[in-house]
């Protein structure tokens, strides 16, 4: 039988056993949420709290795109407005991953995420979708079948064909 191979957060979590708690902050702010979340296992198994460490990620304007769902996934309510503030950052990754933190948050508006189906990023797209899909029925039909054109790019396409569907709305028949 081979070896196993350590998971995504297994190298995080021997930093614990080697008694290197501090050098587990590095990963509090990784792509992967199960690398952040052994990160910020290892990083309370050391005596200190994660949450002040992703609030001044966040507020210092955000390098790393995990940072925004970290602070999602171990913040309160009261950290909405940061995160919902990095919808708006430059990077793609970054928006995506805020979308990722505000639903964590559940922090999730028509209004506020309703504008990232037209991004230009088909990530950012799929991440707003999917959080916005519990509100889909909330959504104008024109607005949603006015994104399903097909001058817009697919994501956004996609995007409104899911919403749709999820608001238990008939999509239009494709042209013969």
């Amino acid at each position: 039988m081979p070896p196993r191979r350590p998971g995504p957060g297994g190298g995080v979590t021997a930093l614990r056993r080697a008694g290197r708690y501090d050098e587990a902050r590095a990963y509090l702010a990784d792509r992967s949420s199960v690398v952040r979340a052994c990160a910020r296992y290892v990083v309370r198994q050391g005596g200190g709290d994660p949450l002040p460490l992703y609030r001044a990620l966040c507020a210092d304007g955000v390098t790393a795109p995990g940072a925004a769902a970290g602070l999602g996934e171990c913040g309160d309510r009261s950290d909405a407005g940061t995160v919902r503030a990095l919808v708006r950052y430059p990077v793609p990754a970054v928006r995506a991953q805020a979308v990722t933190g505000l639903r964590a948050l559940d922090a999730v508006t028509r209004e506020g995420l309703g504008p990232l189906l037209d991004d230009p990023s088909p990530a950012v797209v799929r991440a707003a979708t999917r959080a916005l899909l519990p509100h889909a029925a909330e959504f104008p039909v024109a607005w949603l079948r006015e994104r399903d054109a097909p001058d817009r790019p697919r994501a956004t396409r996609v995007a409104a064909r899911r919403l749709l569907r999820a608001a238990g709305l008939p999509l239009p028949r494709p042209a013969p």
